[in-house]
């Protein structure tokens, strides 16, 4: 059964910091024979699929767990995981997917499996993050209904109900697989409500992770099923050794791995410093691979250490400003717009990313494969001229929220929130900043307080799907949550995104989403600001990064070159 004292130790560690209590420092063995990688923060939950929107998935997940798919190169292209093949129906409705065989999950301090990954384990997983737990659990005949006793299955079935997964909420996935069945040990099919082109790119990002149904079970029998995002059990190159919140985390080599091995035995996540933190830790030789640098000390580290590597990549994110629809005074268009040419875009790039971001030209990023067909550009330049010519109240004042959490679309909130209100008080519009926390936010949103004129805000997606990117954000069934910050819903518009899901054809998709954003640039219910690279900088120790399009790495794909750290 599981260990409950191993929980007990998590969450001593999890709140150490307020308390006597400390993490115990990394053995000098792991430092010196493993990757130290520096990262900005973790969540509370090491299980992906309770993400929250908008972030990046972590970088520990991609290492403890796998997908049935991935998707490979720029191409949206899905690839085999823990799947070996998949058909589609002829009415597009059925997907058929046949599994690996002999994928062991890991053996922990907190679990032992009995047997080997099969049909059950995605059945579970699937039906959990869409929310249809109903019918996934074997019945119990030996439960008297009458009784007050109730079988372990239901009240899981009850608990997870009450479990939210904001990415798969945000795009809606409970509204588009109709059930998920197990056809043998080895085979799933997933029905579909419809015809979706936009679902297996869903089933390959990061959040869709495969988790142990036998390890649920155990969890929900000792009543301690909030102990499954906490202490995960995957079926990924590494396995979790230890996690002190907001200090780090180890990893260590799964020697029984399904596929290829591991190069490095021991990894360590280092959360505990500040973007200047984490630079400081690189060139005393604590860390190996930096992410999320300090963008203002890139140039000055490239000149100083040709060495140094840095390795650059597109992303698909965007930050933006979205204009609340719900307040009057963002009923009027014109104004809208007058804000768009009012916010000099060319010089927060240049202030705030110092080089690492692009000026926002579209909606959709251009690393997403529907950008290759698009032609429709955010034709919004800096003109101050042409903003007070729009605006028909002369004596404009508007509440502006800002998040101040650093994320990966936005490193400096603050500073970029007071560089709009400059450029829009040039334009004669006077701007009230209020500096808000994303919880706060998000009871507002669930409350019906989200009376902001305008907010600051981005997206976060990890596939290059267009869908995951717009109908979170901009689409009727998602307004008045915390995605659609616009709260805009414009019926045409949705109409576009549900026919570019009836077919495959990616020209043909592209064409829907290519009319969906000059609706959105003729509106304006969102002014795009950037779009940010993925920044990683690594030592000369380090062989075989190779980024992927949403700023991971695969950590089993490296190696260590003997040299001096």
């Amino acid at each position: 059964m599981v260990l409950s004292r191993y929980f007990v130790l998590y969450w001593l560690g999890l709140f150490g910091a307020g308390f006597a209590l400390a993490a115990p420092s990394v053995p000098k063995q792991v430092l010196d024979n493993g990757l130290v990688y520096c990262t900005h923060s973790l969540p509370v939950s090491l299980n992906p699929q309770t993400a929250d929107i908008g972030t990046n998935t972590n970088i520990v997940a991609d290492q403890i767990y796998n997908k049935l798919f991935e998707l490979s190169g720029n191409d949206n292209h899905v690839v085999p995981s823990l799947a070996t093949s998949y058909y589609l129906s002829t009415d597009g409705r059925t997907i058929t997917i046949n599994l690996r065989r002999g994928v062991k999950f890991h053996k922990t301090e907190w679990f032992t499996p009995t047997r080997d990954f099969n049909a059950e384990d995605v059945v579970f997983s699937l039906n959990r993050i869409i929310g249809k737990n109903d019918g996934i659990f074997p019945a119990d005949e030996n439960v008297n209904t009458n009784s007050s006793k109730v079988s372990q299955y239901a009240l899981f079935n009850e608990k997870a109900k009450n479990k939210h997964f904001p990415y798969f909420e945000s795009i809606r996935l409970r509204n588009k697989i109709e059930s998920v069945v197990a056809i043998n040990p080895y085979q799933v099919q997933i029905h579909l409500v419809s015809p979706d082109a936009s679902v297996l790119s869903h089933l390959s990002g990061p959040n869709a992770v495969i988790l142990s149904y036998e390890y649920a079970l155990q969890l929900n029998a000792d009543d301690n099923l909030a102990q499954l995002d906490t202490l995960p059990v995957g079926t990924g190159p590494y396995q979790l050794k230890s996690y002190f919140r907001d200090r780090n985390v180890r990893l260590v080599r799964n020697d029984e791995y399904w596929g290829e091995r591991a190069n490095i035995k021991n990894v360590v996540i280092d959360v505990s410093t500040t973007k200047t933190g984490r630079l400081a830790k690189f060139l005393n030789g604590e860390c190996d691979i930096v992410a999320f640098p300090d963008a203002s000390q890139l140039k000055l580290l490239n000149e100083r250490l040709p060495s140094v590597r840095i390795s650059v990549s597109d992303s698909m994110n965007l930050a933006f400003v979205a204009l609340n629809m719900k307040r009057q005074v963002m009923q009027n268009v014109d104004t809208r717009r007058a804000i768009a040419f009012a916010i000099n875009r060319q010089r927060i790039i240049k202030h705030i990313y110092y080089g690492t971001a692009k000026v926002a030209q579209s909606i959709i990023p251009q690393i997403s494969w529907a950008s290759r067909f698009n032609a429709t550009a955010f034709d919004y330049d800096y003109d101050p001229e042409k903003a007070r010519s729009l605006l028909t109240n002369k004596n404009l004042t508007l509440s502006f929220w800002v998040i101040d959490e650093e994320q990966v679309y936005d490193p400096n909130p603050i500073k970029m929130a007071e560089m709009i209100k400059y450029d829009l008080a040039k334009v004669g519009i006077k701007v009230n900043i209020k500096v808000v926390s994303y919880n706060f936010l998000k009871k507002r949103v669930e409350e019906g307080k989200d009376d902001y004129d305008m907010i600051l805000t981005g997206w976060v997606t990890n596939n290059l799907d267009p869908d995951s990117f717009l109908r979170p954000i901009l689409s009727c069934p998602s307004q008045s949550t915390i995605s659609n910050l616009s709260s805009w819903c414009h019926p045409p518009m949705d109409a576009l995104l549900v026919k570019a899901l009836q077919t495959d054809v990616q020209l043909l998709r592209s064409l829907d989403y290519d009319m969906a954003q000059q609706i959105i640039v003729r509106q304006v219910p969102i002014i795009p600001i950037a779009t940010v690279n993925n920044v990683l900088v690594a030592n000369n120790r380090v062989a075989g990064i190779n980024m992927t399009p949403f700023g991971n790495i695969h950590f089993r794909a490296l190696s260590l070159n003997e040299v001096q750290k």
